[in-house]
């Protein structure tokens, strides 16, 4: 690790107090002179180091430009996150993270982006996705448990944003079957998980959980602005997001698929349940009630006929009374 990346590791483990030239001088076995060369390389890639005489260096509070430093603080279990990987622009983290899984990348593997080029969510939308505005982070995972179980990740994603939302934010979000995750009515957060089966032995090879949070208000184009929030527009602030991916990382780790209690929760947080929605396929539209959510994930639905089925995929969307 350079110089410059392990000063800013100390600087971001130190956010809220001020390091000595001396400090860092001593911990790195550097001079004073080669400190303050990090520290102006750290400026002229877009970091606020405050600098005060007798005091030494601090990162500016407002300062929230991603990186692995920023984040590992924030995680309970960093051996399980081993390569976390910042990119100032993407195509889309969830193309990169299966280009890394296609060459060997261990599980725990996360790639986020300060902005997408061609970010995407379900059924091949786009997912806006402006510099510096939101999270944009994709998890690559190798799964050990069989696929029907790892099935289940969309639904336990789903939960791991709302439970670092209420750890870090105080917020209670809620879920729209399977993959949104809405404030006040509007979407906050899309999840867009891929995998690759192994044909021989019916297991899962890799799997990847793209997530994309709204933070700040950024400049929605017209067709999203009633419908998408933010959490700068819910707060009222502006949210650094290092707490937050850290939060989400740990609360994705600690979820047991096998075991299935976090889908209590999952049908707890979903505003579907007990309304009425049109059911979204290619042969047309139909309106069903949404009766509950099994242990598989899939939404149990009510036809106006009487007859029952069980979506494992789809669109739905809720019906205007």
């Amino acid at each position: 690790m350079s110089s410059k990346d392990t000063i800013l590791r100390l600087l971001e483990e130190n956010r809220g107090r001020y390091l000595s030239g001396n400090e860092l001088s001593e911990q790195l076995g550097i001079s004073r002179t080669a400190v303050w060369k990090a520290v102006r390389q750290l400026e002229e890639e877009g970091y606020t180091v405050l600098a005060v005489n007798k005091k030494g260096y601090q990162l500016a509070e407002d300062c929230d430009i991603l990186s692995s430093q920023s984040i590992r603080p924030f995680l309970r279990r960093p051996e399980l996150y081993p390569d976390i990987q910042v990119h100032k622009l993407l195509e889309s983290t969830n193309k990169t993270a299966k280009e890394l899984a296609n060459h060997g990348a261990s599980g725990g593997t996360v790639v986020l982006a300060e902005q997408q080029s061609g970010g995407r969510g379900r059924l091949g939308r786009s997912f806006y996705s402006p510099s510096g505005a939101g999270i944009y982070m994709t998890v690559l995972l190798r799964p050990t448990e069989p696929a029907e179980t790892t099935m289940l990740i969309t639904s336990a994603a789903a939960v791991a944003v709302c439970r670092a939302l209420k750890a870090v934010c105080g917020l209670e979000a809620q879920i729209k079957w399977v993959n949104d995750v809405y404030l006040d009515g509007r979407k906050l957060c899309g999840i867009l998980t891929e995998a690759a089966v192994n044909f021989e032995d019916h297991r899962m090879d890799y799997l990847i959980i793209g997530i994309g949070i709204n933070v700040t208000n950024g400049d929605f184009p017209p067709e999203l602005r009633e419908a998408a929030i933010s959490l700068e527009e819910k707060l009222g602030r502006r949210l650094p997001r290092s707490p937050l991916i850290g939060e989400l990382l740990n609360q994705l780790s600690e979820i047991d698929l096998s075991q299935k209690q976090f889908l209590e929760e999952y049908r707890a947080r979903s505003f579907v349940l007990g309304s009425y929605v049109n059911v979204i396929s290619p042969t047309g539209t139909e309106r069903a009630l949404a009766v509950n959510i099994n242990d598989q994930g899939h939404l149990l639905i009510r036809l106006d006929n009487g007859t029952e089925k069980a979506l494992s995929s789809g669109e739905i969307s809720i019906r205007k009374v």
